[in-house]
């Protein structure tokens, strides 16, 4: 016999599942009839993003024009929800029954449609945060971990990220809006941004703690208990982890934060999200081969913001002691500064992740305190443990180094930091170039000091000469990518020292000499 009511729930079912709503990317194939030109960028890019492009040499192309406004009209007339766009990926995000995917795919200006994440987007109290282990033991003071990167030297200079402007990535900011750590924020207009791109809203003070972790390590400021990195920098911070679910979706949250990041003017960009393996769809999985600088979404992104001349730092991943092992995109960047976490004894962390990345680039770039870090969660200080805690405070030790060497660029700064680490001479795979020290600065670069040495010629080809008035220790000169081209001990001459430099590419290359009273004098020459 035939059960009509078992028969008519399978209907219903059926219906329902027709008519559910996923989320897509659309990309278009190109930008043409674009009401915008390169020629205006003020119509699309704030002064302060424009005054970093002029500064840093970075050209307005038209990966900076925002996506046709028509296309995006003409998806939305097909009865499509259509919420952001990617200007750097000329893309659009959709929320669609299944119905409207066939009548968008036949769009002549859609190149390709992608499924980025099943169902709806998750509403508001749906969402727990698990992603770091949070101890609550007693706590102490953070000047630890802030002594560890020569913060305190720097802040004694008087350098608490003044004039920075630095966007962060992450699930949730719980009690950042009520926390008496982050009171000065809100006192200053500190925070001059904010958005929930998982659900399309402003609310971000929910979902867990993690982001006010996170953040706290750079923007905290309580009483004589707690001094974050960079309190006094200016900051954008975004919801794009969605959670517990893990969908491609959120890589593309990121791109969607990091293109208001630039477009705003922002300079570092700090992220604790790492993606691999374990998508709640398995088809969206990376393997490993995946993880070479140029292929994940968020790792590309990064690469974009890099090129704007945004500084990018992220986290390494925790995945030391799984059987993944590597780093998380997007730590395989070439140009993203990827942070492992050490203990207060400067050893790594077992679930620290390692590299190299794919392509065999030296990963992590660098290390910092995470294992144990002092923090501030929702209720107060805390502790907790993870590369996540890692990253922001080498974030942080970079605002205040680009507060003190403004003239830098963002490539000039990632160079620089490397030779701040304790490993910079011999760097690998678990610790990168070490764990950097601000206190290595005795000099700055426009110091009167220099006088006392001289490095010739700048551009130079084929050799470089070296003159110094009192003895030197040590010379390492590095390349773009990190890697030493020179390295000697106690140069017998150094009143006439000539490098023959005939086998080095074009390029920018950082001197970092140490001088026998211990001063660290940094210099950036050009091949050409």
């Amino acid at each position: 016999m035939v059960n009509f009511k078992t028969i008519l729930f399978m209907i219903l079912i059926l219906s329902k599942t027709a008519l559910a709503q996923d989320r897509y990317i659309i990309h278009f194939a190109d930008k043409s009839d674009s009401p915008y030109s390169i020629n205006s960028p003020e119509d699309f890019l704030s002064a302060r993003a424009i005054a970093r492009r002029t500064k840093q040499n970075v050209s307005i192309t038209e990966e900076d024009l925002p996506v046709n406004p028509d296309y995006v009209d003409c998806v939305k007339a097909l009865g499509v929800e259509v919420f952001f766009t990617s200007k750097w990926f000329n893309s659009l995000l959709v929320q669609m029954e299944a119905p409207s995917l066939s009548q968008v795919q036949v769009l002549p200006y859609v190149s390709q449609v992608e499924l980025v994440a099943n169902g709806t987007r998750l509403k508001s109290g749906s969402r727990v945060s698990s992603e770091e282990d949070e101890e609550n033991t007693e706590m102490e003071i953070n000047a630890v971990q802030n002594e560890m990167l020569g913060i305190d030297y720097l802040h004694q200079e008087g350098y608490l990220g003044e004039g920075i402007l630095m966007a962060f990535m992450d699930s949730g900011f719980t009690g950042v809006d009520t926390q008496e750590a982050f009171s000065h924020l809100f006192t200053d207009n500190s925070i001059l941004w904010i958005k929930n791109l998982v659900e399309n809203d402003e609310e971000i003070y929910q979902y867990g703690n993690h982001g006010t972790r996170v953040f706290s390590t750079v923007a905290a400021r309580l009483n004589d208990e707690f001094e974050g990195v960079a309190p006094e920098a200016q900051f954008m911070l975004f919801v794009t982890e969605d959670l517990p679910t893990e969908y491609r979706i959120e890589e593309y949250n990121f791109l969607f934060a990091a293109e208001k990041a630039d477009s705003a003017g922002v300079d570092i960009i700090s992220t604790s999200l790492g993606y691999s393996y374990d998508f709640t769809e398995p088809s969206m999985d990376y393997v490993y081969e995946d993880l070479d600088g140029e292929t994940t979404v968020i790792t590309r992104a990064s690469e974009i913001a890099f090129s704007k001349g945004m500084l990018v730092v992220t986290s390494a991943g925790n995945e030391g002691s799984t059987d993944w092992g590597f780093i998380t995109a997007p730590a395989d960047g070439p140009h993203v500064l990827s942070v492992g976490s050490v203990g207060s004894d400067g050893l790594r962390a077992n679930s620290s992740s390692i590299g190299p990345n794919a392509n065999g680039m030296t990963k992590p770039e660098l290390m910092a305190f995470g294992a144990g870090a002092v923090l501030i969660n929702g209720s107060g200080i805390t502790t907790s443990s993870g590369t996540s805690f890692a990253a922001p405070q080498v974030a942080g030790l970079a605002a205040l180094l680009w507060q003190r060497e403004p003239e830098l660029s963002n490539q000039e700064l990632y160079d620089f930091i490397l030779t701040l680490g304790n490993r910079s001479s011999n760097p690998d795979n678990e610790y990168g170039y070490g764990i950097p020290n601000a206190k290595r600065i005795v000099t700055s670069i426009d110091s009167q000091n220099l006088n006392e040495l001289n490095v010739f010629p700048n551009p130079f080809d084929n050799q470089i000469s070296i003159r110094s008035i009192s003895e030197i220790e040590e010379i390492v000169i590095m390349d773009l990518n990190g890697r030493t081209v020179y390295q000697i001990q106690k140069p017998r001459n150094t009143q006439n020292l000539s490098i023959d430099s005939s086998p080095w590419n074009d390029g920018v290359y950082l001197f970092r000499i140490v001088s026998g009273d211990g001063t660290v004098i940094i210099r950036k020459l050009i091949k050409n």
